[in-house]
């Protein structure tokens, strides 16, 4: 014969479900917070590579122009000897 759940079974039910569910929510929001954390690193990655070869393509760009007013960044390059000899 089946016997009905009482009050007592019922409550160490509740606390079991619960603690299984806050279990499984760490663990989800850990591995979660894992995989964003690495998403955000590689779009940070990826960005600032297309800063960089922007740079890049640009100091190129302005040497083949003989453009003397160099720039990586913000920050100030001499030119090429080829360049330097035009921009004296």
């Amino acid at each position: 014969m089946i016997e009905a759940l009482n009050a007592g079974d019922v409550t160490k039910l509740g606390v079991g479900v619960i603690v299984a569910l806050v279990i499984v929510g760490v663990l989800i929001s850990l591995v979660v917070s894992t995989i964003v954390v690495r998403v955000v690193v590689a779009a940070v990655v990826v960005v600032l590579a297309i800063v960089v070869w922007q740079q890049r393509t640009s100091i190129e760009h302005k040497i083949d122009k003989r453009d003397c007013n160099l720039t990586f960044m913000g920050v100030h390059l001499d030119p090429p000897d080829s360049l330097k000899r035009f921009c004296a």
